[in-house]
């Protein structure tokens, strides 16, 4: 899927797709939460003129939606996943637990989402090569976010990822192959 960018607005430094999104490609192949042989932390990929078409294509929410540069993946531990923007979900893949789950930003988004009608998933990652786990949230969130309820929201969230911090991760069967070049 192939989404127009925000003219002007870069990954800078965030690289967490490369950390996190796995591939599974013939040029390129790795395991979900390693960081892509040819990234450099922090900077980029170093192969970036003739990186596989999957990484010219995909990018996340923050790339193609109006969101506050808090929101962009190294900055927030969230990298709001594309996938569902044509049927209306949005997934929170959080990678990195920072203090923008506790923020008025984040529940201020999520009330707009879940008013727009959109619907809400969670997604973590488990160990390196195993595959994110994921639950559908929406309905547990509306009454706390319909009430305003900043610190429900929060809890609920909290609830949340500890129980899929529980989850039994299943191997993503991906073995690391670099091909690019």
């Amino acid at each position: 899927m192939e989404l127009p960018l925000i003219p002007g607005r870069e990954c800078g430094p965030c690289v967490e797709c490369c950390r996190f999104i796995p591939l599974d490609l013939p040029e390129l192949s790795k395991p979900t939460g390693s960081l892509c042989a040819y990234c450099v932390d922090g900077a980029g990929c170093s192969v970036h003129a003739v990186r596989p078409q999957t990484c010219r294509t995909w990018f996340c929410v923050w790339r193609v939606v109006e969101l506050d540069e808090a929101w962009r993946p190294d900055l927030s531990g969230i990298i709001v996943r594309p996938d569902g923007l044509l049927t209306g979900e949005m997934t929170l893949y959080i990678v990195r637990r920072t203090d923008f789950l506790r923020s008025a930003m984040l529940f201020d988004t999520v009330a707009q989402w879940l008013s727009e009608g959109l619907r809400l998933a969670i997604s973590v990652p488990g160990p390196v090569g195993t595959l994110p786990v994921r639950a559908e949230v929406t309905d547990y969130l509306l009454p706390a976010v319909a009430a305003g309820d900043e610190a429900g929201v929060q809890a609920l969230f909290e609830r949340v990822l500890a129980s899929l911090d529980q989850h039994e991760f299943e191997a993503d069967g991906i073995e690391e192959r670099y091909a690019v070049i």
